[in-house]
């Protein structure tokens, strides 16, 4: 199971971080994201997948049952 994150990681390398290592290096400084995403704990959602979000456009609060308490 290992081996295919791994392999995972390494396409990514390829095809996303290195090619586009000038937006990753300015994210290690600060992250000004554009949107709060509130949303359930939960392995199947892919957030950053099904908005098409680059790194560092969502903060993402994952709780259990996407409950925001109103005094907090």
């Amino acid at each position: 199971m290992i081996d295919k994150f791994l392999l995972g990681n390494y396409k990514f390398r390829e095809t996303d971080f290195t090619p586009d290592i000038d937006c990753y290096r300015e994210l290690t400084g600060s992250q000004h994201p554009t949107v709060l995403w509130i949303g359930c704990s939960d392995s199947r959602l892919q957030t950053g997948h099904i908005t098409q979000a680059r790194a560092g456009e969502l903060f993402i609060q994952w709780n259990i049952g996407n409950i925001v308490p109103i005094h907090d």
